[in-house]
């Protein structure tokens, strides 16, 4: 059984960078790395669709938080530590850099998410990290002769070492584990999903994109402002995956069915302003038919005759025909238009995982277990997780930079006890 001072389970984002941390305040460890899948950084690699959406541009920690709908509160010391600007700051120390866009995400001035990549791996290299894949987890025991973690593997081998991180993602079989190991465990699920619809005048619209509406789940908190794409199988953008992401919990247990209310036009105000606005057109454009003449710029033309039509306004039925109601009707089509949302998009699987490792049994200064010195937890498999636009990934990167930290003293005081032994057996 081959030793090693740490073991790190994961080879995404937070494993390699929590990797990279420890090896760097410790350059005497030994360090492995096992990743069950083939590919390391895989999340890394498929990210941002390729470019790598690897932060957000947002430095000031309690505002940092606000884009976790859950777990943010224990990420606020982690991101005062080592947050966005430190992160840039570390990759263009190696030669990467990165630009901001409009919405505040930070991508490589490559447009290449194997930059990051590489990166991250001439760097294990530097610092003699081992790298094992094809290796998932089959067990961890604590082996209390050595005070050593036993970890039996995929491929039949088995290592040790007297500190672990746990840097796993969402994966339901690590987990699993973790739970037979004792670690209480927030049941995973989805998040960051687009929704499917049964709708098909406005799946016919695939392709279209809303530069700005406001979600509803009706009887509930949960709202969303943002962008919207419509795809051939739903809804998908920015709006209905962070909306997504804050009801992860509920959509779940409803089975993925849920009634959803979409304003169209949010940046019009009221209700009652934006049927004058109506009225006020329709005075204007009487002679002019209503399927043809939108009497609003933000509404893409082919959107507009779809939403007209679910009003049940016949065509053609020129704007001074419409009666009171057919008026009431539209306006509360492009406010509170009703959909129902029938399942999650079955031809994506899920991004990020709403669940983990319970925080009640972390401690959050070094995101320690509290039953197990020496296994610190980061990323995903933290029952934390963030709004899209690179909050996951700050997530992977903070807690590991604070989980590195923790297992360096953890390994310096091991090492400093070992010391004191060789001096009273050498004396």
């Amino acid at each position: 059984m081959e030793k090693f001072d740490l073991i790190v389970v994961g080879g995404g984002p937070a494993g390699f960078f929590g990797a990279l941390r420890f090896a760097e305040l410790c350059p005497k460890a030994s360090v492995l790395i096992l990743e069950k899948g083939d590919t390391l950084l895989q999340k890394v690699l498929i990210s941002g669709g390729g470019r790598c959406n690897i932060t957000h541009d947002c430095n000031d920690p309690n505002e940092l938080i606000k884009a976790y709908p859950r777990g943010g509160k224990a990420l606020r010391n982690a991101f005062y530590q080592f947050g966005p600007a430190q992160l840039i700051k570390w990759f263009e120390a190696r030669g990467l850099k990165f630009y901001s866009d409009s919405k505040g995400c930070y991508f490589p001035v490559t447009d290449k998410a194997q930059s990051v990549v590489t990166v991250l791996l001439d760097e294990a290299a530097r610092l003699g990290i081992k790298l094992h894949t094809g290796a998932g987890v089959q067990s961890i025991q604590r082996e209390e002769s050595s005070l050593h973690y036993k970890l039996g593997l995929s491929d039949g081998a088995e290592v040790s070492a007297p500190l672990v991180l746990i840097a796993s993602g969402g994966n339901r079989q690590m987990l699993k584990i973790l739970r037979d190991f004792g670690v209480q465990i927030e049941k995973p699920v989805p998040s960051l999903f687009s929704f499917k619809l049964d709708e098909p005048a406005l799946l016919s619209l695939a392709g279209i994109t809303v530069e700005e509406v406001l979600l509803t789940l009706p009887q509930t908190d949960f709202r969303q402002a943002g962008a919207l794409l419509i795809t051939h199988r739903g809804l998908s953008g920015p709006a209905v995956i962070n909306l997504s992401s804050k009801a992860a919990r509920l959509l779940y247990e409803a089975d993925y069915q849920h009634s959803l209310w979409i304003d169209w036009l949010p940046g019009l105000g009221k209700m009652t302003l934006s049927l004058a606005h109506l009225k006020a057109f329709k005075q204007k454009n009487g002679r002019k038919l209503v399927e043809t003449t939108a009497p609003y710029s933000d509404l893409p033309e082919r959107l507009w005759k779809t939403l007209v039509l679910r009003t049940g306004i016949a065509d053609p039925l020129h704007w001074a025909d419409l009666s009171n109601a057919h008026m009431d009707a539209l306006n509360l089509e492009l406010r509170r238009g009703t959909f129902q949302i029938v399942g999650r998009d079955p031809h994506r699987q899920e991004y990020v995982t709403c669940g983990g490792v319970s925080l009640k049994q972390v401690d959050l200064s070094g995101f320690e277990s509290k039953l197990h010195a020496g296994v610190c937890f980061a990323g995903e498999v933290l029952d934390i997780d963030g709004l899209t636009g690179g909050y996951n990934f700050q997530n992977c990167w903070s807690t590991a930079w604070v989980a590195a930290g923790r297992l360096a003293q953890r390994f310096e005081q091991m090492t400093n006890i070992q010391n004191d032994k060789g001096r009273r057996i050498g004396g």
